[in-house]
């Protein structure tokens, strides 16, 4: 009876690791892509209405926050994340040092970005806006599902 007690202990145990694991995997996915379609959102404002609007401020402050998810991003794609309708493709596991790379190059611009808001160039701020959705681009066409 205590073997079959114990038993049936370490296989809730189990069970229950293994369940939130899988929650914790599916939290990492929907934070994930909640900040993808953030950042698409708030790059597309900043082109079609903060850019025009010369509204430097509002650049600036949403240009930090890219920066912010470009330099979290790597710690968003755990080993054992990516699931069949998540729009990562695997070579991000298999290749993460060139994605860590593609994210170093979105912090890069992000911040190149945020620092030509401040300045308040116009030009510059179109150049720098076009520099971070090549970066978003490039890594999209290795490593998002289409």
């Amino acid at each position: 009876m205590k073997k079959t007690a114990l038993g049936f202990l370490i296989c809730l145990a189990t069970v229950l690791v293994v369940s939130a694991q899988a929650t914790d995997m599916q939290d990492v996915q929907k934070e994930r892509s909640m900040r993808f379609k953030a950042s698409s959102t708030a790059i597309k404002a900043m082109f079609r209405q903060h850019l025009p609007a010369g509204d430097f401020a509002t650049i600036s402050k949403e240009a930090g926050i890219l920066n912010i998810w470009a330099k979290e991003m790597p710690a968003k794609f755990p080993a054992g994340s990516d699931s069949p309708d998540d729009q990562a493709r695997p070579e991000i596991w298999t290749d993460f040092e060139t994605f860590k790379a593609a994210a170093a190059q979105f912090d890069k611009t992000s911040a190149a970005l945020q620092k030509a808001a401040d300045g308040g160039d116009a030009e510059i701020v179109q150049a720098a806006l076009s520099d971070v959705t090549a970066s978003c681009k490039a890594c999209h066409q290795k490593f998002r599902k289409k």
